[in-house]
């Protein structure tokens, strides 16, 4: 601690003796300042560097780069179509129906029991004889006795490997029963075909057609 720089007292402006702490007139205490040792070269700052300003963080560390995303992400990625997606994928081959026999010959099965083969063009009726032997054809009588059955009643042709039935203009028609259902013949002799396992009717009275 050292005597303030004044050589006289602050109170009575006497004259202070050196390294006094009391005022030899007055007797007040002399104040005291406390001196601040000095700061060795080495550990001394230049004052321009002392006084420069702390210089602001560089932009680019606050600076967040973009990352890019890839086009899509791993649980967005579909799998590899294997085989049997491909197989799933390829559309079902087309089944071609299997060609159907050829007919040569049918046999009649009428409904009251007879049985008739035929191989080419036959008349159907109660009394189709004179009308079959005009077109020379074969003639094939049905057994009516409630006369549903017209003289000359039906035409069935067995040619070019298919059956075809037309009715012959008969009072009561014909048809065909074809896949449950059924289908009425044409009184002015067009020609329908007809399968194996078909059924006419020609009045009342009806046969299945099946192949012989």
């Amino acid at each position: 601690m050292l005597p303030v720089a004044s050589a006289r007292c602050a109170y009575c402006d006497a004259t202070l003796q050196p390294n006094s702490m009391y005022c030899l007139e007055c007797g007040q205490l002399i104040p005291q300042q406390s001196v601040r040792p000095p700061v060795p070269a080495q550990f001394a700052k230049p004052a321009a560097a002392a006084d420069a300003p702390r210089a602001a963080p560089e932009a680019a560390s606050s600076r967040i780069e973009a990352v890019p995303l890839p086009g899509t992400l791993p649980w967005q990625q579909r799998s590899p179509a294997g085989p049997d997606a491909a197989q799933q994928a390829a559309p079902a081959p087309v089944v071609e129906p299997a060609p159907r026999a050829r007919l040569e010959r049918v046999e009649l099965l009428f409904s009251t029991g007879q049985r008739v083969m035929v191989d080419g063009g036959a008349v159907i009726g109660r009394k189709p004889a004179d009308t079959a032997l005009a077109m020379g054809v074969q003639a094939i009588e049905v057994a009516d006795e409630t006369r549903s059955v017209s003289r000359v009643h039906l035409f069935l042709d067995v040619a070019d490997g298919m059956v075809t039935v037309g009715d012959a203009g008969s009072s009561n028609g014909s048809s065909l029963e074809q896949g449950g259902a059924v289908m009425p013949l044409e009184s002015a002799g067009t020609r329908v075909e007809a399968r194996p396992g078909d059924t006419v009717w020609v009045g009342d009275i009806s046969f299945a057609i099946r192949p012989a």
